[in-house]
């Protein structure tokens, strides 16, 4: 009886949502299917890694400017308790913006002897905006259901300017899952179990991931980090200052805790890319900055992202959300889009008057790669420009029109 009782109670517990024996992250299958689905996308991968060792060369892995990253949170919720409020959201910016500028009060835990290549990724957040959501699924998996209106979830915001954080009940014993760089703009983001995002003992939070260290892992997928153990035994994860793994970590290992793998070095287990608890998980390596650097510098929506300027300073330094600059010239009203484009990309204003206006295009180093005039007739209308002679990467559109000026970002991605 005693052992029925026990049963009955254990499964009341899984039913519940409360047992959850490990960290789980699907970033990496999320990728394999994204390679074997995308043969572009796949060569596109390949493409960054040899370019990352020609960045690495050059000694070009040092940023010494910190940016700031506008993000919108997406709750997507079926019950009550997977609502979880804006106080809790921001509990998990807090924890952002401690662990990306090594910050964090743990930073100086156990650190195996690596102490020296602990590294500052000098990246704050800021919300640019909240969505609550309700959905009738009942849970989510990692093909990206969540991020669409259409099969349950909620489409990205501005992914060109915004990193996309979706939090939901995410199914399959998951935690969260991320894209990494390269792939579709509108599903580039993470994903994160509603109970694994933010910290704070007054939420509903898994006690061993209630620090908020998931969304922190997760980000660091965007950012073209790897999993420390390379996803296979004794595997590679593209960084030089971090050692072998056998595999992941899960818990909390003890101090002194060795690797099987050559040299047999002692694990960085402490580090935001392995599986530990998040009270356990507590700073990047310097090479793993390098990484995030460089992906920052050449991925087209990465670039617009962290330099949409869509997040300042105020008082006390907390971040808060700009303004987003007009785009009325002279009392007329310019609109481009799509801002992510293949090719051809659409103007269309509201104008009183007739006359021309002035578009010219800059590269990102600021060179004037296209110009042409723009016919504006009285009245709602529209004019339609080819930029697919422009290779991949991001660009400024500025339109001129009696000595008024509006300028917006795009992206080239073919």
């Amino acid at each position: 009886m005693k052992r029925n009782l026990l049963l009955l109670a254990t499964l009341l517990l899984f039913i519940s949502g409360k047992i959850f024996a490990q960290r789980s992250c699907a970033s990496w299958e999320h990728l394999q299917e994204q390679i074997k689905n995308d043969p572009a996308f796949a060569k596109k991968i390949q493409d960054n890694e040899k370019k990352f060792e020609n960045y690495l060369r050059g000694n070009q892995n040092t940023r010494t400017t910190p940016v700031t990253i506008p993000v919108v949170v997406h709750v997507v919720y079926n019950t009550t308790e997977q609502n979880i409020s804006d106080d809790q959201v921001q509990s998990q910016i807090d924890v952002m913006n401690e662990d990306f500028t090594a910050s964090n009060k743990d930073y100086n835990g156990y650190d195996a002897g690596y102490g020296s290549v602990k590294g500052d990724m000098s990246i704050k957040f800021c919300v640019a905006q909240t969505r609550h959501v309700a959905t009738t699924k009942k849970s989510f998996g990692f093909a990206d259901q969540v991020k669409k209106t259409k099969t349950g979830g909620d489409d990205a915001i501005d992914p060109e300017h915004t990193l996309n954080i979706w939090v939901c009940n995410l199914g399959q014993n998951l935690l969260g899952y991320a894209q990494f760089p390269g792939g579709k703009p509108e599903t580039f983001g993470i994903v994160i179990l509603y109970s694994a995002f933010g910290r704070g003992s007054q939420y509903n939070l898994l006690s061993a991931y209630n620090l908020g260290r998931t969304a922190t892992h997760e980000i660091g997928h965007c950012l073209g980090l790897r999993h420390i153990w390379g996803d296979s035994r004794c595997g590679n994860d593209l960084v030089d200052d971090t050692p072998l793994h056998d595999a992941a970590n899960f818990g909390c290992p003890g101090e002194g805790h060795r690797s099987t793998c050559t040299g047999t070095p002692l694990e960085m287990w402490m580090n935001y890319m392995d599986y530990t608890d998040d009270k356990c998980m507590y700073f990047f390596s310097d090479g793993q900055v390098a990484r995030a650097n460089f992906f920052m510098s050449t991925d087209p929506q990465l670039l617009t992202i962290v330099n949409s300027g869509a997040c300042t300073t105020g008082p006390g330094n907390k971040l808060i959300t700009a303004k987003q600059p007009s785009v009325e010239i002279n009392n007329e009203d310019f609109a481009l889009y799509p801002t992510i484009t293949t090719g051809m990309i659409d103007v269309e204003y509201s104008s009183a008057n007739n006359g021309l206006a002035q578009v010219n295009i800059y590269n990102q180093s600021g060179m004037l790669v296209m110009k042409q005039q723009m016919a504006v007739v009285a009245g709602a209308n529209s004019k339609q420009f080819d930029l697919g002679k422009l290779g991949n990467g991001f660009y400024l559109v500025g339109i001129i029109r009696n000595d008024r000026r509006t300028v917006q970002k795009i992206i080239v991605q073919h």
